[in-house]
C-alpha cells in the first residue's frame, strides 16, 4: 500500500513538472530545471565553472573589453614564489598575453590562484590539501588549468585581444568532476544580455566553440 501511494505521488509530481515546463515553454521563458524529480546534484557550485565569475561579474567578458600585449618568452620562474610555482606547468613553455605592466602580472597571479582557492572551498575541499595540484588527481587538475586559462590566455600572433578558453577546457572540467546541476547551468558556450546597476546591458558570452589545442583559444583538455 505505502509501495502504491508513493508511485502515485511521484506520477503526479512528475505530472506537474512536466506541466510546468511545457507552460514555460510555451511563454517564451527559458527553462530553467530539470523534469526529472529523481535527478541529483553533484559538485554543482555558483560559479558552476572555475574562474567564470568574479562578484557576480563575466570575468571572460571583463577580459574581453581590455588591451592586452603579447610578451614573447617565459613570464613565470619556476624557483620564483608560490603563485608562480601554482602556474608554471601550465605557462612556463608558451607565450602568454599581459595586460600592461608587471602589477598587473601580479594581480592576474592572484587572481588565477584566488579563483582556484575559491572553486576548491566551493566544492567542500581544503586548498592546504591540494597545494600542488599537478600532483592530484583530474579533477583538481582541470580546476586549476581552467582558472590558469582564464586569467592567463595563450598569445595570439593575429590579434592581441583576449582568447578565451578552448570549450574543451570546460566540458572536461565538468566531465572529471562529474558536475550535475539537474539543469541548463552547465552550458559552456552561450550567450546571453546582463543588465547593469546603471540600466544598461552587457552581452555576456561563455567559452570559445573552439576545441583546443586551437589558434582561436585558449589551452587544451588532455
Amino acid at each position: 500500500m505505502a509501495a502504491r501511494t508513493f508511485r502515485a505521488a511521484l506520477v503526479l509530481l512528475t505530472g506537474r513538472l512536466v506541466h510546468a515546463t511545457k507552460v514555460s515553454s510555451e511563454s517564451g521563458s527559458p527553462v530553467a530545471y530539470t523534469t526529472d524529480p529523481l535527478c541529483i546534484q553533484h559538485n554543482c557550485v555558483n560559479p558552476v565553472m572555475p574562474a567564470l565569475e568574479e562578484f557576480g561579474s563575466n570575468v571572460l567578458t571583463e577580459y574581453s573589453t581590455k588591451p592586452w600585449n603579447c610578451l614573447e618568452g617565459r613570464l613565470i620562474d619556476p624557483d620564483a614564489d608560490s603563485k608562480t610555482v601554482f602556474l608554471r606547468a601550465n605557462l612556463s613553455s608558451q607565450d602568454r598575453l599581459l595586460a600592461d605592466g608587471g602589477a598587473t602580472i601580479k594581480t592576474q597571479m592572484q587572481r588565477a590562484v584566488n579563483s582556484y582557492v575559491a572553486h576548491l572551498m566551493a566544492l567542500g575541499k581544503d586548498f592546504f590539501d591540494y597545494k600542488k595540484p599537478w600532483d592530484h588527481d583530474e579533477c583538481i587538475q582541470a580546476i586549476w588549468k581552467l582558472s590558469c586559462y582564464t586569467h592567463f590566455p595563450r598569445c595570439s600572433k593575429k590579434t592581441e585581444s583576449y582568447l578565451r578558453p578552448c570549450v574543451n577546457t570546460c566540458t572536461g572540467y565538468l566531465n572529471q568532476c562529474k558536475v550535475n546541476c539537474c539543469d541548463e547551468g552547465t552550458s559552456c558556450v552561450f550567450h546571453h544580455k546582463r543588465k547593469l546597476a546603471d540600466g544598461s546591458f552587457i552581452d555576456d558570452e561563455g567559452y570559445a566553440n573552439h576545441d583546443g589545442p586551437s589558434p582561436l583559444c585558449t589551452g587544451d583538455y588532455s
